[in-house]
């Protein structure tokens, strides 16, 4: 019998409706908080455009900053 929540799962029992994982998400709505949950998987798993525009900018300047780095090593262990 498959999970009433997911739809992928088998469930834990023949008399049970959800799966483990399913389950799981049901105890921790009913211990936070439904709207808790919600805003934390929102804030976490859906990004906007702005906010990957700006991951994004963050992770190039870092990933620029460590080459320059690299680069200015490699010239004064050259000029040596």
């Amino acid at each position: 019998m498959s999970c009433r929540f997911c739809l992928t799962e088998s469930t834990e029992s023949y008399f049970g409706s959800w799966c483990a994982r399913c389950h799981r998400l049901q105890r921790l709505i009913s211990l936070f908080g439904g709207d808790k949950v919600m805003s934390i998987l929102e804030n976490v798993l859906i990004v906007d455009k702005d906010t990957q525009k700006e991951k994004i900018k963050e992770e190039l300047k870092g990933e620029l900053t460590t080459r320059e780095y690299n680069l200015r090593a490699r010239k004064e262990a050259d000029s040596k």
